[in-house]
């Protein structure tokens, strides 16, 4: 067999690197990895999908299933390396014949979709101005009129720009050359600055300091139908409706085309975090939905130095603002999964600092903070340093003002290369306690001979998943998975005498379930009142064979033969 392409997540590719990648994993190993196009970007790049199983018993299809993504956000380069890296893993481990990892694929598939955003993160590879997600154009009617950002310089990135000016909210810092802090009441006006991206201005009248509307405004992280409403933040809009994007809606549709799946990652940055539920108050989770992905969620994150953190109260950027349309609350509320945001990447911790509230950092940034990362990322990195000093420029609209800045996406969007393997083994150590956690049903058979030709036939199903069969609470009571049921189809010579031949057995508890219900407490243990476990009995008469099939919901399907004596 030959080896198959790895990405040990050593360096940020391409996305066309990306995707050639893909192809040649899927064409080295054709057996266990299948590749699909499940929609296309408004550029016409394809979003590739990747599924990871082993042959088995059960059509893929029929299995319970992990969804893992990342590029949702363009400049998030990290969250798609990641993705990649985690299914190398799983590759690699599978080659080497990893005992867990063959049993676990052998009843289970992974799918992964690397990246969500590709025109955008290509884009930004290329060295465009910083944008969120996608290249969805201004509209045709709105009057575009300020500073747009470009690349001035020609030195192939999209730095800051100030100059002086007694009206501006800007002095320099006392201590980081590079920084520039808010001004004070008392600063000498003589020493304030205007501050900027590095760019020209569109419809420019001699006149106006202002920002033109961002070209490429759409944040694809809340154009998904989670709690969507109209949105407006930093510029950033949410679309024009609920999937209105073809990226947003291809992953939708392709997570709706795969009932099986069980629970679903997508991966982001930066915090050092992994976000749950709830994101909103009064939240449609249930708090039995709350705390088992929470305590999913502490497991997951466990030795890797990363928080857990709610959603709503924690990471809001304006309390008065609820997060709206975001893909992992969509997982959560209207597909029913355990669905998490990963927030690769810990800037602040690399740069020794404490950020407490990181979502409060975008609306109330802390000056030490500011201080603490511009201390850390203009000191050398890599070799060489990834800033670039303030430098006297002849801007062909206002004259002299000054270009610098740091290489904000290797260093606080994304880590420095020599730090990205690192951060994407923490991401994969959660992305891999995640996919263990999908619920799996073992299901038994006793015949016993009754005397003559009767026999009774029982049957065990059995979750010995940590997840119910269900996923979440939530989607057992809003019927979004189905109930586990048998059905009994017997042979030529069998007929039956007792039972049904449909036998509905109801959701059964994962053992994660029972952890934040009646076994909470070590010191007040208890059993639940549903339990793991449901059982069916028929009386059969006749000599031959019968077919059981299951229906376990979230837990996949199957079926199996058995011999009456």
């Amino acid at each position: 067999m030959p080896p198959a392409p790895h990405h040990p997540g050593d360096r940020y590719l391409s996305f066309p690197e990306i995707q050639a990648w893909c192809q040649d994993l899927a064409a080295a190993r054709p057996d266990r990895v299948t590749l699909e196009t499940v929609g296309h970007s408004r550029q016409g790049r394809p979003l590739l999908l990747l599924t990871l199983a082993l042959p088995g018993a059960a059509p893929v299809a029929d299995r319970p299933a992990f969804w893992l993504d990342g590029g949702t956000h363009a400049s998030e380069w990290t969250g798609v390396m990641a993705a990649l890296y985690s299914l190398s893993r799983w590759v690699r481990g599978l080659d080497e014949g990893d005992p867990e990892l063959v049993d676990w694929f052998t009843h289970h598939a992974a799918h992964v979709l690397p990246c969500m955003s590709p025109d955008g993160y290509q884009a930004l590879v290329e060295g465009a101005p910083f944008l969120r997600s996608s290249l969805r154009p201004p509209r045709e009617d709105q009057l575009r009129v300020g500073l747009e950002p470009c690349d001035m310089d020609g030195d192939g990135q999209v730095r800051w720009m100030r100059w002086r000016h007694p009206a501006g909210p800007y002095v320099q810092d006392e201590e980081i050359p590079l920084m520039l802090r808010r001004r004070r009441l008392d600063d000498d006006p003589s020493a304030a600055f205007f501050a900027c991206a590095e760019g020209r201005f569109l419809e420019w009248d001699g006149h106006a300091w202002v920002a033109a509307p961002l070209r490429h405004g759409l944040d694809l992280n809340r154009n998904f139908p989670g709690h969507w409403q109209p949105f407006q933040m930093f510029g950033m809009d949410g679309g024009t409706a609920p999937l209105s994007e073809p990226e947003s809606r291809a992953a939708s549709d392709a997570v709706a085309a795969r009932p099986r799946i069980g629970a679903a990652l997508t991966n982001h940055t930066y915090t050092g975090a992994l976000l749950t539920q709830p994101y909103r108050d009064p939240s449609p989770l249930s708090t039995a939905d709350v705390d088992l992905m929470e305590g999913m969620a502490r497991d997951a994150v466990r030795d890797t130095g990363y928080r857990v953190i709610r959603v709503h109260p924690d990471f809001v950027y304006d309390p008065k603002q609820p997060i709206v349309g975001v893909w992992a609350d969509t997982l959560s509320t209207v597909f029913g999964l355990p669905g998490y945001t990963l927030e690769l990447w810990d800037p602040f911790a690399f740069a020794g600092v404490d950020n407490p509230r990181p979502a409060e950092f975008f609306r109330l940034p802390d000056e030490a903070l500011v201080r603490g990362l511009l201390r850390r990322f203009t000191a050398e990195l890599d070799g060489a340093a990834p800033a670039s000093p303030w430098r006297p420029y002849d801007h062909p609209q206002l004259g002299p003002v000054e270009l610098g800045g740091i290489d904000y996406l290797r260093t606080v969007r994304n880590p420095p290369l020599s730090l990205l393997p690192a951060e994407c083994q923490r991401g994969f150590a959660v992305a891999d306690r995640l996919r263990r956690a999908l619920p799996r049903l073992d299901v038994t058979v006793q015949v016993q001979p009754l005397g003559g030709d009767l026999s009774a036939l029982t049957v065990q199903v059995e979750n010995r998943g940590h997840l119910p069969t269900s996923a979440l609470p939530f989607a057992e009571a809003r019927g979004l998975a189905a109930p586990v049921h048998l059905r009994l189809q017997p042979g030529p010579g069998v007929e039956p005498v007792s039972g049904a031949p449909a036998v509905e057995l109801g959701h059964l508890d994962g053992w994660g379930s029972m952890r934040v219900a009646a076994s909470r407490h070590a010191v007040y243990p208890g059993l639940p009142h549903r339990g793991h476990r449901g059982l069916a009995r028929w009386v059969l008469r006749g000599a031959g064979t019968v077919q059981v099939r299951w229906e376990g919901g979230r837990a996949g399907r199957g079926q199996l033969e058995v011999a009456l004596p």
